[in-house]
């Protein structure tokens, strides 16, 4: 019972968190928000616009001149010409270990010549930039280059520093980690980043900091998970559907042949035992002198099966009552009891053999049988087992019917 109801508790928990935390692990809130607002880089829809620290700005107005010497390209990442306020992000504790948080990145060696626009805040005063608040700049996988990586959906600009820095920190593994994730061609560093709570909390500092945009297409963590939610749509609904397909054919194409009566021709007359201590005596169901009726002689006959273990004479009585008080025959129909051992319930007298004898009305012939050996489905010397069968009747209003005890 330990092991089954483990095994229970395993497959609910497997089951709460494939439905519930999965998406939260693979693809957070962050990462699965709506696309629509995001505009690409380097597509016609996006030319005149530009982007600081993920947010599109528009060189309509703009009156940079001189300041910049490049072209800028449709959603070209503005942000290290500023000089970017360490954020909050960057100045936990936990990364006072690390050199990236809070290196100064606005130097000669940058690849900018410095940071010459200053504060990303002004840039709207002094150049006339547009914020366009709504949008976001948005990347293709193809637009992460060399010197680009992505966090959770974030693309990371990190060119500034490694410019700036020229070469990874010893003993440094967020550097370690960030050499690794530009220049070693690894596009998507969600996992990198999730080894331990300090890459955890560096992360959430590269994207304050470092953050160019927003992936425009799902992360491999967002296929899988929307990937396993349509094969688990599948199958279920394959399930359901099956199932609800089989119910109708059975309803409609099989269920009334196994209640159809065989060709007279081919039912064979019953046959007992001429020693069985029943031989002889004439039917006691209720059933008239005059024989069967023609409804009641074509009616199947059925067994009515009740397992008890640890039930009171209430539940158990209800049960058979219910049963035998029915309108099929009483003749045709067989109340079969097993009283599963010799067990006393909770709150009984007696125990549940003798409740189910004390229901009957025991036939004298079978008033004490001879135990019978019998092999369960168990193990070692629980497998072999004795039984005993008690015949009567069982009685219910007019209903008088046949009954057997198996204890």
């Amino acid at each position: 019972k330990i092991a089954l109801v483990s095994l229970i508790v395993f497959v609910c928990a497997a089951v709460v968190y494939l439905t519930i935390f999965l998406a939260m692990t693979f693809c957070p809130e962050s990462v699965a928000e709506t696309q629509s607002k995001i505009v690409s880089v380097n597509r016609d829809a996006i030319t005149g616009k530009v982007g600081i620290k993920g947010i599109a700005y528009s060189l309509e107005k703009s009156n940079l001149g001189s300041r910049v010497n490049f072209d800028l390209t449709g959603g070209y990442d503005l942000t290290p010409y500023f000089n970017v306020p360490i954020p909050d992000a960057c100045k936990s504790t936990k990364l006072k270990e690390f050199r990236a948080p809070q290196f100064n990145v606005c130097v000669e060696q940058n690849g900018n010549g410095g940071c010459p626009l200053g504060n990303p805040d002004d840039a709207e005063k002094n150049y006339g930039l547009e914020k366009l608040p709504d949008e976001r700049i948005g990347y293709d996988w193809s637009d992460v280059e060399s010197g680009y990586f992505v966090i959770n959906g974030v693309v990371i600009n990190m060119t500034p520093y490694l410019l700036a820095v020229g070469r990874t920190s010893n003993n440094d593994y967020l550097d370690q980690a960030i050499f690794a994730a530009a220049d070693g061609g690894l596009v998507d560093a969600s996992i990198l980043f999730q080894r331990t709570s300090e890459l955890k909390a560096a992360a959430d500092c590269l994207v304050a900091r470092f953050g160019a945009g927003q992936l425009a297409k799902d992360t491999p963590g967002c296929f899988a998970v929307n990937l396993f939610n349509y094969i688990a749509l599948v199958i279920i609904g394959g399930i359901v559907l099956t199932r609800f397909f089989m119910a109708v054919v059975f309803q409609y194409f099989l269920s009334w042949q196994l209640v159809r009566r065989p060709p007279r021709n081919k039912v064979r007359p019953l046959s007992y035992n001429a020693a069985a201590p029943w031989a002889g005596k004439k039917p006691q169901t209720g059933v008239a002198a005059g024989g069967l009726g023609k409804g009641e002689d074509d009616e199947l006959y059925t067994i009515m099966l009740v397992t008890c273990y640890s039930e009171g004479e209430d539940s158990i009585r209800g049960t058979c009552d219910s049963l035998c008080g029915t309108d099929f025959s009483d003749s045709h129909k067989l109340l079969f009891i097993v009283a599963d051992g010799i067990i006393k319930g909770s709150g009984n007298d007696q125990s549940t053999p003798d409740i189910c004898l004390g229901l009957i009305e025991q036939d004298e012939s079978f008033r004490d049988p001879e135990p019978c050996s019998y092999l369960a489905v168990a193990a070692g010397s629980k497998q072999h087992n004795m039984a005993k069968v008690y015949c009567g009747h069982y009685r219910v209003g007019n209903h008088r019917t046949p009954c057997l005890v198996v204890v």
